[in-house]
Formats: C-alpha cells, structure tokens, sequence
C-alpha cells in the first residue's frame, strides 16, 4: 500500500495539470481568408463580356456601348475579332439571330468560341432591350467589305454564278438580298471570311444542329453540296460580285494647265 501512494499522487497531479490547462482559454485561430474568387474567363481569351444594366433602353446607346466594340460603330463587322457585318440587316433576320443567341439555338458548341461570347452578350438582354437592338441596326446604312478584289483571287466568278444560281439562290435570291418568306439573311455586305467560315460551320456541326433550328439544318443540308475548298471560294466570288463597288473619284475643274501656271 506504501508504494502505491506514490504512484497515485502522480496520476492525481498529472490529472491536476491536464484540468488546469482545459480551463485555460487558448487562443483561437485566426480566421481564414476566403478564397479569391477566379474572374470568370471569357472562350479562347477572348476580351470581357461587355455588360448590358437594365438602365439602358435606347437601343443606340446599348448598341453603342455594348455592340460596338465587335461590329464596330458602322456595324460594318471587325475581321481581327471575328465579327460580322450587321449593318442594314432585315428586322426579320437580326430579330431571329438575337433570340437564336438569347434561347441558345446559336452559340451552343464549345467549339465555336465567338458565337459563345455572342450568346452570353444576347443573354443579357431583355425581350424590350434585344427590341430596341434590333431596330438601330436595321436603320445602319449597308456597308461594303473591303477587300473584294482580294478575297476573288484564284475565284472562278462565273462557275460561283452557276453555283449558287443551282443551289443558293431559291432561298437567298437571285441577287443575295435573302427573303423573308424562308428567314434567309443578305449576303451581300457580308465579308468573304465570314461567309466561309459559317459555310464550314455548318459542315462540321458548330451551326444548325440544335432541336427546333429548321433554317440551321436546311443550311446543313444545303452545305453538303459544297465539296471542296475551291466551290467555296467561286461561291463567295460571285456573292463579293454583287456588292456595289465605289464610285470613282469625280474628276477636277481645275485645268492642269491653270494649276501650272499658278
């Protein structure tokens, strides 16, 4: 019994200190920093969504602000961007395209990186803002791509003429001006690029292949046709073809010989 008391007072001391610690507040941790939240980044680098308020309500000002800095104040489109010509478009057409956008119809495939950044700019919009869009559009004047002469380089103009009269023309019209009645948009106006690359787009699957998307999938259908590189460049020669070309300089009164002896 001698030599368990020696034993006991250890465990008796050593529960003392274990209790004596408890009650002794330790310092609490300091709290943790919330992690930095990642700015979303927008599809293949490209520059920040441009952010529509439910202030805006002209659709100048919204077209201005937001638009603007793809398709350009003329509307005329911006090649090093990727974006298309939009001027003058019909109300039918830009009216389609934008909801096309907004319900997802357009710019769903991972792939297609600019039309992406296109729908979650349209899906800002409200029904009356995607409204007042469209209508500024339609007044821009048509613009002219430049560039024509180029773009027809190694381009069959007249085989494009014949092509496009079998198997383009029914729905977008003799001259390319598009038609209500099929929703079919103007070619003309539009950059060679552009044309090309939604022609490929609808080969390979990026456009017209949604549920619901009846012009896509006559586009997918009508693009099949299109066997090689060359029928492509033809086509979108002859389309170029049908753009106005500018009017010359007009010629000076002045008389070189006054201006010399001036």
């Amino acid at each position: 019994m001698a030599q368990a008391r020696p034993i006991l007072f250890l465990l008796a001391a050593a529960a003392l200190i274990v209790a004596s610690s408890l009650l002794v507040k330790q310092p609490e941790p300091p709290p943790r920093k919330p992690a930095a939240a990642k700015p979303a980044a927008a599809p293949g680098g490209t520059p920040v969504i441009p952010m529509v308020t439910a202030d805006m309500k002209d659709g100048k000002a919204i077209f201005e602000q937001v638009c603007s800095a793809c398709h350009g104040m003329d509307g005329g489109g911006k090649a090093e961007l990727k974006s298309p010509a939009i001027a003058a478009l019909p109300e039918y057409y830009a009216k389609h395209q934008i909801n096309g956008f907004r319900e997802g119809r357009r710019g769903h495939h991972p792939e297609d990186t600019q039309s992406s950044l296109m729908g979650m700019i349209a899906k800002q919009l409200t029904d009356a803002q995607a409204e007042a869009v469209v209508a500024h559009i339609t007044k821009l004047p048509r613009t002219v791509p430049a560039g024509i002469e180029t773009d027809s380089q190694n381009a069959d103009v007249a085989n494009g003429q014949m092509l496009f009269q079998e198997r383009c023309m029914e729905c977008h019209r003799y001259n390319a001006t598009g038609e209500i009645a099929f929703g079919s948009p103007p070619l003309v106006g539009q950059q060679a690029w552009y044309i090309m690359a939604q022609i490929g787009k609808f080969k390979n699957g990026q456009r017209g292949t949604v549920k619901g998307d009846v012009n896509g999938a006559k586009m997918v259908l009508s693009s099949n046709f299109i066997e090689d590189e060359q029928m492509l460049r033809d086509i979108t020669a002859y389309i170029l073809s049908l753009n106005p070309r500018p009017e010359p300089p007009a010629p000076s009164n002045d008389s070189p010989f006054e201006s010399a002896s001036r």
